[in-house]
């Protein structure tokens, strides 16, 4: 699993606190941002789909591989609102099935070509983001 992480407002929520997952967890925007941006390289996802800790998009490869990529802000309630930078976390991991395991499948090439689309992507926008091993 990939975790890229970074600190922006370019993403603040704009429907207000009681529409997001959770208070303090928001993600859509940003969700909605990384499907267009991954969709501009090539990389078609689903929409955002909302979950209580944040926002997800998933990714279908044509090798029947699936690639769950969530999208998360590291904020109290109410934060998103201040118009400040607050903290954002990406996370990009695989669904492996039971035929890809006895197989020895590895998903370490998509993973890692996802991950440089992300930050790619994030650089565009003058986001400087720092990934971690998760």
């Amino acid at each position: 699993m990939w975790r890229i992480e970074f600190t922006s407002s370019e993403f603040l929520p704009l429907l207000p606190e009681d529409c997001q997952g959770n208070p303090g967890v928001y993600g859509f925007e940003l969700a909605w941002w990384l499907a267009q941006a991954l969709a501009q390289q090539g990389i078609v996802t689903s929409y955002p789909l909302g979950e209580d800790w944040g926002w997800l998009i998933e990714y279908f490869d044509p090798s029947e591989s699936e690639v769950t990529i969530g999208c998360a802000s590291m904020a109290e309630e109410g934060e998103g609102y201040r118009q400040q930078a607050i903290q954002w976390s990406i996370f990009i991991q695989p669904h492996t099935s039971l035929k890809q395991r006895l197989k020895g499948v590895t998903h370490e090439a998509l993973l890692q070509r996802l991950g440089q689309a992300i930050l790619s992507a994030l650089r565009g926008k003058g986001i400087v983001a720092t990934e971690r091993a998760a």
